[in-house]
């Protein structure tokens, strides 16, 4: 060093820009060093001076952060979720499943319009809420959903494709008396589209059902798989049924996780296109135990089920009755199903239905039936992730009189 001495010049601007400047600048004139080695050019001697001229702009910085901590406020983290013992592997949350917003013709197709009808409009008494079984052991429902409720399952077909149930041949329907009574539900996605297990569980067949029966006929469902769960429900087996694959990609006795690969789609049997028929059976691996999948899949987010009956006042059932679902306020599309065909179908002991819709958006609604010119109309309110039951009592009009001829 030179006998002249550094001088720290404290004007700066709000930045410390300045400040910065002129302490290189005093290195440089006092270094002797630096005269040397200035050849090399300003930009390298600014490189090795800078490692011992920085202690002012540091300060300056560390002094700027803690004011800016300290005018920040506290994050207050919120309370997390009460989550219930889930007993099978499960996926991701259900908040992650947004494609029940996708665009679905069945369901513009099914918005009720509310016409004036002549005739008597009755809104029965409130229907009391039914006793809910105790499971042994405990079932696996999934997050948010009660455990009498069995949502067990997620959905057979990936996030991103179509993974809802079709609207328009529901469990129980006959397709205005097209086709005969339906055991399960449809997921009408393309052949070669993967198919996975809807909960954990062991393999109890995999393979084409021309050699051993699975159906009312053989070589009904074609390829297929059927999965026997972990847990049971009040006492019995659970299965669930996978039909019209292309390909089966299990085999008997494989135990499988939720949400693995099981299968791919296809159009195998009597299908007549490519789908996925997906049953639960509950009791035995039977065609006559089936029970409605749409109570045991998993809703989506702000999505619940409704599920009901259609009865006369002598409590004898309606059969293939039109059932209406109309959006009070019109902040949710409209719903239509039919009541179950009176063939080899079961209703969940849970709610002794006889109709049932999934996937309906939270809100308030008018649940519609009318037989003529006589209809009953019954408001509900569903609730994300529950079920709510709904009980229509409805008379057939006495028949009009025929007028006898005038002589």
């Amino acid at each position: 060093m030179s006998g002249r001495s550094a001088t720290n010049v404290r004007n700066t601007d709000k930045h410390g820009f300045s400040q910065i400047s002129l302490s290189v600048f005093n290195c440089v004139d006092l270094c002797p060093i630096v005269n040397k080695v200035r050849w090399f050019g300003t930009a390298v001697v600014v490189m090795l001076l800078l490692g011992g001229c920085q202690a002012a702009p540091v300060e300056t910085v560390n002094t700027q952060l803690a004011a800016v901590s300290e005018a920040l406020p506290t994050p207050t983290l919120q309370p997390a979720l009460a989550q219930p013992v889930i007993e099978y592997s499960e996926p991701p949350p259900a908040a992650e499943m947004p494609s029940f917003s996708l665009s679905r013709p069945e369901d513009a197709a099914a918005e009720v319009a509310e016409v004036a009808v002549v005739g008597e409009t009755a809104v029965p008494d409130p229907t009391p809420t039914p006793d809910l079984p105790t499971a042994t052991p405990t079932p696996p429902n999934l997050r948010y959903t009660l455990p009498e409720e069995h949502y067990w399952f997620w959905r057979p077909i990936h996030e991103g494709q179509t993974n809802w149930t079709d609207k328009v041949y529901p469990y129980g329907s006959t397709r205005g008396g097209t086709l005969r009574p339906h055991h399960g539900v449809e997921f009408y996605v393309p052949a070669g589209t993967a198919v996975l297990a809807v909960a954990d569980g062991t393999v109890v067949y995999a393979g084409s059902d021309s050699e051993q029966l699975a159906g009312p006929q053989s070589n009904f469902y074609g390829n297929l798989v059927v999965i026997q769960h972990d847990t049971l429900w009040q006492g019995q087996p659970v299965f669930t049924l996978y039909g019209h694959l292309s390909e089966t990609q299990v085999v008997e006795g494989q135990h499988v996780l939720m949400q693995q690969q099981i299968a791919l789609s296809g159009a195998t049997g009597v299908a007549d296109g490519a789908h996925l028929h997906f049953e639960v059976r509950v009791g035995e691996n039977s065609y006559n135990s089936t029970r409605n999948p749409r109570l045991w899949l998993y809703p989506f987010p702000d999505r619940g089920t409704v599920v009901g009956r259609v009865t006369t006042s002598t409590g004898e059932v309606w059969h293939e009755m039109v059932v209406s679902l109309s959006s009070s306020d019109g902040a949710n599309v409209g719903h239509t199903t039919t009541t179950y065909a009176n063939e080899t179908l079961n209703s969940d002991p849970l709610w002794n239905e006889t109709f049932a819709f999934d996937d309906v958006g939270a809100g308030s609604y008018k649940v519609i039936v009318q037989i003529g010119e006589k209809r009953v109309t019954q408001e509900i309110v569903v609730q994300p992730y529950r079920t709510t039951f709904v009980e229509i009592v409805i008379d057939a009009p006495p028949p009009t009189p025929t007028p006898e001829p005038t002589p």
